[in-house]
């Protein structure tokens, strides 16, 4: 790992230069001692949803093509130690962990997601960039999709609450808002 952060604020690419008053210290936190019983998975969201059994879920998909693996390679670094060669103007490692929520089929993974949930509760968070002028910003499941898909588990209630978000410079957004879905599960 680098002695400074030497990236932009997402992580999705390195700096060219080392700018000196960003120096930071990684430091360990000490881990907080407690009697519970907890397991960390590391899995296909849709594959592991078919192996719990649990009393909440938290959703937090992808919403639109940018791949998440691309923004936190750094943090799949520091967890798995691969050093990986790094390529391009961006220094970036090779593609890996591509999601298929990204894609033009998210809508199908979401349904088939939740369709293998055995749970009481769901939250899902999700946004409203659907009009964005980048298309790669445009949410791949749309709101009217996100109540049907998850209306069919069960008691819907939706909460908004107006969020700013991060801007290149291409878009011009009004009124961006981050939902929170509410699903009270059907026994």
């Amino acid at each position: 790992m680098d002695k400074i952060a030497n990236t932009v604020g997402h992580y999705e690419a390195y700096r060219k230069k080392e700018i000196l008053q960003d120096r930071f210290i990684f430091e360990l936190i000490s881990p907080i001692k407690h009697d519970k019983n907890i397991t960390i998975e590391r899995k296909n969201a849709n594959e592991l949803a078919k192996t719990l059994k649990i009393d909440l879920v938290f959703i937090d998909p992808p919403y639109n093509s940018r791949q998440y693996s691309r923004f936190y390679h750094l943090y799949e670094n520091l967890v798995q130690w691969k050093k990986p060669k790094l390529y391009g103007t961006a220094l970036k490692p090779l593609c890996e962990n591509m999601s298929e929520y990204c894609r033009s089929n998210a809508k199908k993974e979401l349904s088939d997601l939740i369709e293998k949930l055995d749970c009481k509760r769901i939250a899902l968070t999700y946004n409203n960039t659907y009009n964005s002028k980048s298309s790669s910003s445009q949410n791949k499941i749309g709101f009217k999709d996100l109540v049907e898909i998850l209306s069919q588990k069960g008691k819907l209630s939706v909460k908004e609450k107006a969020h700013s978000f991060f801007n290149s410079g291409k878009t011009d957004f009004k009124e961006h808002k981050e939902f929170l879905f509410i699903v009270e599960v059907k026994p």
